[in-house]
């Protein structure tokens, strides 16, 4: 069902193809953002839109990937000219590889590094061009628990979690004078491709008991939905937060404040 919160935003979310980015562009343009989802995978993106479509709703897609900086600018000043000024950012393209860290080669850290960490900064720095000039605007960069909390094989992803962490809280010194709020969100485990690739390398077994114990690793017993993501998104988008800027909103169930014994 369409709603109208968000009807004076114009909304970017990177990573749109798919997970997260998928579901939070969703949630926007069912809430009457106009809606540009960026990422690599174009197929991805049609079926962004198509979803949208079905639902009542519009999502603007463009191929782009986040890790470039001449393409990043095309993107906002594409928004610019066809729709105005973003108001709302939105990184949540990620990678996530779960690598043994001298097995790991430079490539891939570099290409890591440059989608989980660069990618945002820049989305950041070009929404901001934007904001500045609106006079308002909200930066969410997704996180994750594994910003905080480890697990083995993640030392690139966790380094650029955490990256994002300190990066927004210190941008948000900087933004708040141009009414410009800045925060992250850090999920737990969410049912998303990324989960469903790291099931399909396991027999049923395996699988079964991996999810057993994602799940009792959270004091909820369960594991999260995309929309739960999309909801703390729009809730940070809007007026209800606007006193809320510089923090790292975790939406993970508990998996941080629980010590499994």
């Amino acid at each position: 069902m369409l709603d109208q919160e968000f009807s004076s935003d114009i909304a970017v979310v990177t990573g749109g193809a798919a997970g997260l980015g998928r579901e939070i562009s969703l949630a926007l343009a069912l809430s009457g953002a106009k809606v540009l989802a960026l990422d690599v995978d174009l197929v991805g993106l049609e079926e962004t839109k198509a979803i949208a479509a079905e639902s009542g709703g519009e999502v603007i897609i463009l191929q782009c990937d986040v890790a470039d900086s001449e393409k990043v600018k095309e993107a906002f000043k594409y928004v610019e000219k066809e729709f105005g000024l973003c108001t709302i950012m939105v990184a949540a393209a990620g990678i996530a590889l779960y690598t043994e860290y001298l097995a790991m080669g430079e490539k891939e850290m570099d290409r890591a590094i440059a989608v989980n960490l660069k990618g945002p900064l820049l989305c950041a720095q070009e929404s901001l061009r934007h904001m500045e000039k609106a006079g308002r605007g909200n930066i969410i960069f997704i996180s994750s628990v594994q910003a905080v909390m480890s697990l083995f094989g993640c030392v690139v992803y966790a380094a650029t979690k955490a990256g994002l962490i300190a990066a927004a809280r210190t941008l948000s010194l900087e933004t708040g004078k141009m009414g410009v709020r800045v925060n992250t969100i850090s999920p737990g485990t969410i049912d998303t491709p990324m989960l469903a690739r790291d099931l399909a390398s396991m027999n049923r077994e395996e699988a079964s008991k991996f999810l057993e114990k994602v799940k009792a690793a959270n004091v909820l017993g369960r594991i999260g939905k995309p929309s739960e993501i999309a909801d703390a998104v729009k809730y940070l988008s809007s007026s209800k937060a606007s006193y809320v800027t510089g923090i790292d909103l975790r939406v993970d169930a508990g998996f941080t404040a629980l010590k499994v014994i």
